[in-house]
């Protein structure tokens, strides 16, 4: 079912027995987003949760053992602590793992109360595992950045490295180190490096702790994508970059896709088709890098969008 649609259903018409997976259409076809659904029984409405990870596409820095076994403590500890969470199963065959559990309580009112109850409790069942991988993915890249000799070189050095890199590596390397060193330049911003998912990789990712007022209504973390290309950014990585955003919009709503060539027109257009959705995404380019960098304030560059 269509996210949107969650508020029109009461609990009472939802099937007995029927799964009611949750998604948002994009394209004319629903993607199913969450790793639950609602499910009712009798008169009550309950989640399920069903995690399936597999060993060969786990891309976190914490192992993958590891962060089941934080999520299960947290809902075994939930579960004999309130009424609302019940282990349903929890498995390791060395290839796969997989964790299912219930949440119930949930309100009664619309799918919509449930789900965002149901999700809510989710998250907050996942946070200390989340906290875990994303500190051990922190370290790693500050070792990385140490061996790389990041910081050595001024700003303006790098902004010449980002034009005469010889390989794509030292490219992209160059301009992602210049662009992230450009947002600490900015009082309560932070760069944490490049951040791995299960499913996906983020270049550079921001802390945001800033007092201005323009970043202060901002989420807590803001992420940036760079591409050192020799062409211009199209729309499909624009897409691609949306959607990073919105898997996580309730922790980010806020995203700066840097193209150090530009962007072609199909981006333009296809930022004035997803203008209504809760996120947002700033386009930088080279130029527009250079003159921060040479003028001393990437501050003006970056909250053009205010």
């Amino acid at each position: 079912m269509e996210k949107a649609d969650l508020a029109k259903i009461p609990v009472a018409e939802i099937p007995e027995g029927v799964r009611v997976g949750v998604g948002e259409l994009r394209d004319g076809v629903i993607h199913v987003d969450w790793d639950g659904f609602l499910q009712r029984e009798g008169e009550e409405v309950v989640a399920t949760i069903e995690f399936l990870w597999t060993r060969k596409y786990w891309y976190l820095p914490l192992n993958l053992e590891h962060y089941a076994s934080l999520v299960r403590r947290a809902v075994e500890r939930r579960a004999s602590t309130h009424s609302d969470v019940e282990l349903e199963h929890s498995n390791d065959d060395g290839a796969y793992v997989s964790l299912h559990y219930t949440i119930r309580g949930l309100p009664k009112r619309s799918a919509r109360d449930a789900y965002e109850v149901a999700t809510a409790l989710q998250r907050l069942l996942e946070e200390e595992a989340d906290s875990i991988a994303l500190a051990t993915g922190q370290m790693v890249e500050a070792a990385a950045r140490r061996i790389e000799g990041w910081g050595e070189q001024t700003l303006d050095a790098l902004l010449d490295a980002v034009s005469t890199a010889k390989t794509s590596d030292d490219k992209g390397k160059s301009l992602e180190e210049l662009v992230a060193r450009l947002f600490e330049q900015i009082d309560g911003l932070r760069s944490n490096g490049r951040l791995r998912t299960q499913t996906e990789e983020i270049d550079i990712t921001i802390l945001n702790n800033s007092d201005d007022a323009r970043l202060k209504r901002e989420t807590a973390m803001l992420l940036v994508e760079c591409k050192n290309w020799s062409s211009k950014c199209g729309k499909d990585e624009l897409v691609l970059f949306q959607q990073k955003l919105k898997n996580r919009s309730a922790r980010c709503g806020l995203g700066f896709l840097v193209s150090w060539n530009g962007f072609a027109s199909t981006v333009t257009k296809e930022m004035l088709r997803d203008s209504k959705e809760a996120t947002l995404v700033v386009l930088i380019d080279g130029k527009q890098i250079r003159r921060a960098v040479r003028g001393g304030s990437f501050t003006e560059v970056l909250l053009t969008y205010t």
